[in-house]
């Protein structure tokens, strides 16, 4: 995501995104120039850093978002939870909300009677709902209808009121005019709207009812991921929420911009057991509802078998195993990864002292040449002082160590 480009460098290598390269001109971002004392020092090129900042902000919170390790330190102490997801939403899905406000001022109650009567008959799927708000030209109030629909809280005869009710939220016809001009450019702010934002009256007046399109789609977010009470959840602070709380604000931000990819960094960690089962069953949902890829960081093994199709089992900055999740419980290669899971207690099974790899984590700044994992294995020898091979043992299946080297299948260091 390039988060820290002033704090840290990227010296080698790349990230492949929907097929383009995010460190395609990672050689000049930076040069290093050698001092007299031999301590280098690191000159920026700010011109690049402009060009980088640009490109990723077209995809960082939009196409690629992120779940932190602990929500109360990633959340604003300061703003609402309504206003942080709102800000999300105004910031990257502008043509969304104005697509749903141009909508349901389209919406009369005759087309709305159509979806209710239909809803009256029998539980409408997803696909049903969808031809029907095609064919009456109201496919972008997909989304709120939907939720309606799928409501448990209110029973049906409240779901068609709030249905019903949508073809009275109008807007006025002048600012329609505005708001159907930023659906046009796709995503651009246009002129008019960029001379009006330096208004603070017309600026007020103009967004009021995208900032009141933004509040419903967070009241929506929210109770897709189960939230109590999201009318209050909304109007309240981080500090005021318990850590499941706000995880579940956290992850309804995340999705709030439909990800591609969804980066999990350790989402679980803070929160005790029956709380990490709950959002582990809500991240399962929401990737099979969004389509989105996750990719989880954890250290807990039990949480990794819950949630995983496919692991990467990194060691001292370096991936030394990828395997489909199968496969690395029934057969782990690395000498690392079978330490790993020697380690792990097994239910009925009784032992004095718990099985540890033996020795410490090296340095990153100064690692072993070589195989980083050689000053703690119990099966090195003289050729893990070299950097070893990428081998691929079978389907899926790689492993980074000199101990597979004749593999049949020998891919390039």
């Amino acid at each position: 995501m390039r988060l820290t480009p002033e704090a840290g460098i990227i010296e080698q290598g790349q990230i492949w995104f929907m097929g383009t390269n995010l460190a395609e001109n990672i050689s000049k971002e930076f040069k290093l120039i050698q001092k007299k004392n031999n301590r280098p020092k690191l000159k920026r090129n700010k011109s690049m850093l402009n060009q980088l900042n640009h490109k990723i902000n077209q995809i960082r919170g939009k196409e690629i978002t992120m779940i932190f390790q602990e929500p109360m330190t990633s959340l604003n102490p300061v703003y609402s939870v309504g206003r942080q997801i709102s800000e999300i939403l105004l910031r990257h899905k502008l043509d969304f909300l104005v697509k749903r406000i141009i909508a349901r001022n389209s919406a009369t109650e005759e087309k709305l009677r159509e979806i209710t009567t239909a809803a009256g008959h029998h539980e409408l799927s997803q696909s049903e709902l969808q031809d029907i708000l095609r064919r009456i030209g109201l496919e972008d109030l997909e989304d709120q209808i939907s939720f309606t629909l799928n409501r448990r809280d209110i029973g049906a005869t409240q779901k068609i009121r709030t249905i019903s009710n949508l073809s009275k939220k109008k807007v006025e016809p002048v600012k329609l005019k505005f708001l159907s001009r930023l659906s046009k450019t796709n995503g651009q702010i246009p002129l008019e709207y960029r001379i009006l934002n330096r208004i603070p009256i017309a600026r007020r007046w103009l967004a009021t009812p995208l900032e009141e399109e933004a509040l419903q789609v967070s009241y929506e977010l929210l109770s897709v991921v189960n939230m109590p009470n999201v009318e209050n959840v909304l109007r309240q602070y981080p500090h005021e929420l318990s850590g499941g709380m706000r995880q579940r604000v956290m992850i309804a931000m995340a999705i709030a911009t439909r990800p591609k990819l969804l980066i999990a960094d350790e989402p679980t960690s803070a929160l005790d057991v029956t709380v990490q089962a709950q959002i582990l069953e809500l991240l399962r949902e929401l990737k099979m509802r969004f389509n989105s890829a996750i990719l989880f960081i954890s250290h807990d093994i039990g949480v990794i078998a819950e949630i995983c199709d496919r692991v990467g089992v990194m060691y001292a900055g370096n991936l030394v195993e990828v395997s489909r999740l199968d496969q690395l419980f029934a057969d782990p290669k690395h000498p690392y990864t079978q330490g790993l899971f020697a380690s792990i207690p097994k239910y009925g099974e009784k032992r004095d002292l718990l099985q540890t790899i033996e020795g410490t984590v090296p340095d990153l700044i100064d690692p072993p040449k070589g195989c980083r994992f050689r000053t703690r294995c119990p099966r090195v020898h003289e050729k893990c002082s070299t950097v070893p091979p990428w081998v691929e043992i079978g389907t899926e299946h790689g492993v980074l160590c000199w101990l597979y080297e004749e593999s049949e299948k020998h891919a390039k260091q």
